[in-house]
């Protein structure tokens, strides 16, 4: 069943949403899981020198070379932000859920 959701992913467009800390005012605008925008699949990480939760492209389909750093502080030092759990990395005591409020983009 599971692959049958990343075909079907293909054909929809991404979708960008801010997510708000329950805790602390912590947002972030993205994805929030693995998705997969026209420059390739993506998947939530957090980088371990600012704490900021970006989506990242961890394979280009047509072979152009990745960005690495952190669009926040440029440090290319990140580990996968389990999207499940959805523990804020500011915090550390809350989570992070969509907002019904706030940015929505339809990626790509």
């Amino acid at each position: 069943m599971q692959s049958c959701y990343k075909l079907l992913n293909l054909f929809y467009m991404a979708t960008l949403k801010t997510h708000n800390c329950n805790t602390c005012d912590y947002f972030f605008v993205g994805s929030g899981k693995p998705d997969a925008l026209m420059r390739g699949p993506t998947i939530p990480v957090v980088c371990l020198k600012c704490n900021e939760i970006y989506d990242r492209i961890i394979h280009s389909p047509i072979g152009k070379k990745l960005n690495e750093k952190c669009y926040e502080c440029g440090s290319k030092k990140y580990k996968e932000w389990d999207y499940e759990a959805k523990k804020c990395p500011q915090c550390q005591d809350g989570v992070i859920d969509e907002s019904d409020e706030g940015v929505l983009i339809m990626a790509d």
